[in-house]
This record gives C-alpha cells, sequence and structure tokens, in this order.
C-alpha cells in the first residue's frame, strides 16, 4: 500500500502584510509544486492584512483547481482573530486554524 506523502507545511512568522506577499505566494507555489497537501500554520502570524487574505484566497482556488488540500491549522493570535472578524471575512473570532478554515467566508 502507498503511503501518502507528507504535507507541506507553510509556517510564516511576523506580520504578513503587502510587502510580504510575493514571498509568501513563491512558498505557497514551491507548496503545491510537491506531492501531497499543503497545511498553513498560524501560530507565528502577528498580523495580516487584506491583500495577504486575498493571497490565501487565490491559494485555496488553486488548489480547488489542481484537486489539492489546503487547510489552516495551529492557534490563530488574538490580533489575527479580531483583524479578520472586523474586516468581516469571519462572523465569530476564531480560535485555531481549523475554526478559521471553516469559518471564513467563501472559504
Amino acid at each position: 500500500m502507498a503511503k501518502d506523502p507528507a504535507p507541506q507545511e507553510l509556517a510564516p512568522v511576523g506580520k504578513l502584510f503587502i510587502d510580504t506577499a510575493a514571498e509568501l505566494r513563491a512558498a505557497l507555489t514551491k507548496a503545491f509544486s510537491k506531492k501531497g497537501s499543503v497545511l498553513f500554520r498560524w501560530d507565528g502570524v502577528e498580523d495580516l492584512d487584506v491583500p495577504l487574505v486575498q493571497l490565501l484566497y487565490a491559494a485555496r482556488t488553486e488548489a480547488s483547481r489542481t484537486g489539492k488540500e489546503f487547510h489552516f491549522t495551529g492557534i490563530v493570535t488574538d490580533r489575527v482573530a479580531n483583524r479578520l472578524y472586523q474586516a468581516g471575512f469571519v462572523s465569530v473570532i476564531p480560535l485555531s486554524g481549523e475554526e478559521l478554515e471553516s469559518n471564513l467566508v467563501g472559504f
């Protein structure tokens, strides 16, 4: 029986703002080019802005288009959770990546 490949895990650290979008896009592109699912770990994300949220939506679209799995994991910091809630991306404040994934509008 063939073993499933280990997931590609992205664990960015710090503030994810527009000036880091190209770097994150390159990391996502690389992860999607490999076998296995892609996990985005939220533990180290201190803050983010709308362009980075848009990039994650685009990553989800690419995953669906190519038949890859793309999931969130880890702990979502209060700052990130509140920013997503205040911006209208979620209707409840998520505590984990899994909660964020299941509550992110249109994700």
